[in-house]
């Protein structure tokens, strides 16, 4: 068994491993900013890079349907999961939200996707039975 004194020791370093843990994370969470977007994207451009055998980077370049001004903000959002990017279109309208993250060095915001649906139509729920 381990006796007290060595028990106390032990207690002690792990609780400063994870003040200081804590304190780490705090600080790199307070040098980022974050945004969410919610809005009707029509996706203009469709584009991925991949280096084979390495990594695979896929993302959409889209603006905000109902925006019909010369000088509207256009959005690249990466998307991590192939199946999303397999189903969506270029030149197809989407209702989104998506998430933006800008760290302390960056002069602009990388995006990703929170939610995606058609509008007009269909969202399944729940889990299906594979027979």
């Amino acid at each position: 068994m381990i006796n007290k004194r060595k028990r106390s020791v032990l207690i002690a370093v792990i609780l400063v491993v994870a003040l200081f843990t804590s304190i780490y994370y705090y600080a790199e969470r307070r040098n980022n900013s974050y945004t969410s977007v919610t809005m009707f994207m029509y996706i203009e451009k469709k584009e991925d890079y991949i280096e084979p055998g390495k990594y695979m980077k896929m993302w959409v370049i889209g603006s905000n349907s109902s925006d019909s001004s010369q000088n509207k903000l256009k959005y690249k959002v990466m998307i991590k999961d192939s199946s999303i990017y397999n189903l969506l279109e270029e030149g197809k309208e989407y209702f989104v939200t998506f998430e933006g993250v800008k760290k302390k060095n960056q002069s602009e915001y990388t995006y990703t996707f929170g939610q995606l649906s058609i509008p007009g139509g269909t969202e399944l729920r729940g889990e299906g039975i594979i027979e």
